[in-house]
């Protein structure tokens, strides 16, 4: 008889340690989060498949500084500065971009009418990391339009999405004409390598986004 009230108790206080502990998982990856990225921020589940699973995303921006974060536990977290964006930001979406291999896609309004954009993966620890963009040498970690437009295609086939950033030349006629920078994506330094410009019309949607570019 004893022995039956000593389990009953036991499992009346696993259960109760078993609701608070949900509770407290509900508290910090929910309802904490979502007071804490104000107006400015944006919060997501992703959810990248595979071992990682689902996986809450936290963006925070203060003024022209700001993080992303991915909640490993209950109370530990793990971040990456966000760099390139004024006053807020928002996560547009989770994206496969060749292999399986998915990355996530944050943009923000800079000045009057260009876009700021980052690409991040999970490393093998799960915490985010920026995908580069280089250039002529220089090596930066977010890209940016003024049309504002940006191409994900497979310009040259490999099997891996590239990136299309679409800027206005002034030297033309802005409204109509336009400049394509490309960015070919690298699958073993995970970075987007420069690859050429080519001249673009408003009117025509990526003429040469079949073609091969070598």
């Amino acid at each position: 008889m004893q022995r039956a009230v000593i389990l009953k108790i036991f499992y009346i206080i696993s259960f109760s340690a078993l609701i608070i502990g949900l509770g407290f998982y509900l508290y910090f990856s929910l309802v904490k989060a979502d007071t804490s990225v104000g107006e400015n921020g944006d919060i997501k589940f992703l959810d990248f498949g595979g071992n990682i699973g689902q996986k809450q995303m936290v963006l925070k921006v203060d003024g022209k500084n700001g993080t992303i974060s991915v909640n490993q536990t209950m109370l530990s977290s793990c971040s990456q500065k966000i760099v390139g964006f004024e006053k807020s930001a928002k996560i547009d979406s989770l994206i496969s971009i060749g292999e399986g291999f998915r990355v996530i896609e944050i943009s923000g309004l800079v000045g009057a009418h260009s876009e700021n954009r980052q690409y991040f993966y999970l490393d093998e620890k799960k915490c985010p990391q920026a995908l580069a963009f280089v250039k002529n040498g220089s090596k930066v970690y977010n890209i940016y339009s003024d049309q504002p437009s940006f191409k994900l295609i497979d310009f040259n086939v490999d099997g891996w999405q590239d990136v299309g950033v679409e800027m206005r030349n002034y030297d033309a006629d802005p409204i109509v004409d336009g400049m394509r920078d490309i960015y070919l994506y690298n699958p073993v330094a995970k970075e987007f390598v420069y690859s050429r410009s080519e001249d673009y019309k408003q009117e025509e949607v990526c003429p040469t986004c079949n073609s091969e570019i070598k």
